[in-house]
């Protein structure tokens, strides 16, 4: 097959979330099984138009006008020439003009396209109002239209039953690479390079600075729970500035500033030091299609604390952690179950192996590859 994947997002662009790698994961994969894969995305920063290879797969970056998280796609003859040239679309992503005019393009071309909202489905956080003039234009439109719509997690799946008939509507988990967990580097590494001191206890947040990741909740808990000889440490990019700032005058008005550490973000072997250096891994979100950054905790032997809106949330309770309702008394007791009551934790991590065996991108890849054959036999 020839499957053309169109993202507003790519890899190596990992400060936009899971998103680029997970896109990127497919792909190699795809291309592994005996595929050829194309990707069509947008870069954050440059606009002319690129083709470029990462890890084998090749890209192209189409010209855009706008800002960088409200981009208008131009020169789309590149877009045009590779969609009638591929078995299949795979479009990703809602609240972007991308995936609409790729989807246009396929049905006007007689080609299946797949939907994969990531979860955006119901509007969160900000941009409220946006975000429904945008299902009004675009979500339902592409949801009557796509061959399939891929859902990450039950959550999702019920979110989107009134949408979409349930017979194109597919159940697939996200997957990670586990192997770069399995060696991690010397947890001192980051402790001395943060001023972590041997003997205090480390818990870490990975992802991006964000209101819907819920971080002011999890540092009022923080605050609530008062562990002694415990740091905060958060870690990734601050891509909406006024958030940041808000949330650094919390640590600041709670008296936190000495025990809450914002590295900004980390990738690579520097994450994996601060997941060796990690003692609770804390994933807050006021929602996630999925939750990659707590599969990679599980992966790297780290007990997660998450809230049950994690999409993940169901295959980590009660076997490689433990989740809760969203809110701050739920995170403080959680945070002071796991931290200060090794008998617990080790009940709710008993499994954390069984747990490590479901992470793999293996099943998710097969699935899809058989997602697109059925899509081309209900096509023929």
């Amino acid at each position: 097959m020839q499957i053309l994947q169109v993202t507003p997002r790519y890899y190596p662009e990992l400060q936009f979330g899971g998103l680029p790698q997970t896109v990127h994961d497919l792909s190699r994969g795809l291309q592994k099984r005996g595929h050829r894969v194309w990707v069509v995305t947008l870069h954050s920063s440059e606009r002319a138009t690129a083709q470029v290879e990462q890890d084998g797969i090749r890209v192209c970056y189409l010209p855009w006008m706008g800002s960088d998280t409200r981009q208008i796609p131009l020169g789309t003859g590149m877009l045009g020439a590779l969609v009638p040239e591929a078995d299949v679309v795979h479009c990703y992503g809602l609240y972007n003009l991308l995936c609409p005019m790729a989807a246009l393009l396929a049905l006007r071309a007689g080609k299946p396209f797949v939907l994969e909202p990531l979860g955006m489905y119901t509007p969160r956080a900000r941009s409220l109002r946006a975000k429904r003039i945008y299902h009004r234009l675009f979500t339902s439109w592409m949801s009557r239209r796509a061959t399939r719509v891929i859902t990450t997690s039950p959550g999702e799946m019920e979110e989107l039953a009134a949408l979409v008939n349930p017979q194109r509507l597919v159940l697939r988990r996200n997957g990670i690479d586990i192997e770069p967990f399995q060696d991690l580097p010397p947890a001192g590494r980051f402790r001395a390079e943060h001023g972590i001191r041997d003997g205090e206890r480390v818990i870490l947040y990975v992802g991006r600075i964000s209101p819907i990741k819920n971080l002011a909740q999890l540092v009022q808990a923080f605050y609530d729970v008062a562990l002694e000889q415990t740091r905060l440490v958060l870690v990734g990019p601050a891509l909406e500035p006024g958030y940041a700032r808000e949330l650094t005058r919390l640590v600041a008005i709670l008296g936190l500033d000495r025990r809450v550490l914002f590295t900004g973000p980390l990738y690579g072997e520097d994450k994996l030091a601060a997941l060796a250096a990690a003692d609770l891994f804390v994933l807050p979100s006021l929602s996630e299609n999925y939750g990659n950054a707590a599969a990679e905790a599980v992966a790297a032997g780290v007990p997660v604390l998450l809230t049950d809106s994690c999409g993940i949330a169901p295959r980590i309770d009660g076997r490689a952690g433990m989740a809760v309702p969203v809110g701050v008394s739920s995170l403080a007791r959680g945070m002071q179950i796991m931290i200060k009551d090794p008998a617990a934790l080790d009940k709710l991590t008993r499994q954390r192996s069984a747990v490590l065996g479901e992470l793999s991108w293996d099943e998710p890849l097969a699935q899809t590859e058989e997602l697109y054959k059925a899509v081309l036999r209900d096509a023929s």
